[in-house]
């Protein structure tokens, strides 16, 4: 099915496969399904459209980004659902940095799919503090 989406969708735009990882939830199945989307041509792979109730979770965060690193493609990485602080943001890019290096994590390689992190996430650019900024709640 995403080798025809694929086919479909024109060079310019971006195609991201949701994974639905908490539903997956065996490590090997969240393996294999990154690489079965890689393969097929995804440009991004996502953890979950964050309407379950598991949807990012950092280890199968690790394990996308292994199959990512692995198949050598320029593939991005989008974790949805339950980030809500910029301390949850930061294990995320840890992770990233950690398996693919420092400086992997941009806007074409690595995207925070939360709304609810949004807030926070202004704050700190415009140097605001407060509950959601530090994780606290």
């Amino acid at each position: 099915m995403v080798e025809a989406v694929r086919d479909l969708v024109d060079g310019d735009r971006l195609l991201k496969v949701i994974l639905e990882t908490g539903e997956l939830q065996d490590p090997k199945l969240i393996e294999a399904a990154s690489r079965i989307a890689i393969e097929a041509g995804a440009d991004f792979i996502k953890t979950s459209t964050g309407k379950t109730p598991v949807s990012a979770t950092p280890e199968a965060a690790e394990i996308m980004l292994d199959a990512i690193k692995a198949s050598g493609k320029p593939v991005g990485l989008k974790p949805s659902g339950g980030i809500r602080t910029l301390a949850d943001a930061k294990i995320y890019l840890d992770l990233a940095d950690r398996i693919m290096g420092p400086g992997w994590a941009t806007p074409k390689t690595f995207r925070i799919g939360a709304s609810s992190v949004y807030d926070a996430l202004l704050a700190a650019i415009e140097g605001r503090t407060g509950a959601a900024v530090t994780g606290a709640y």
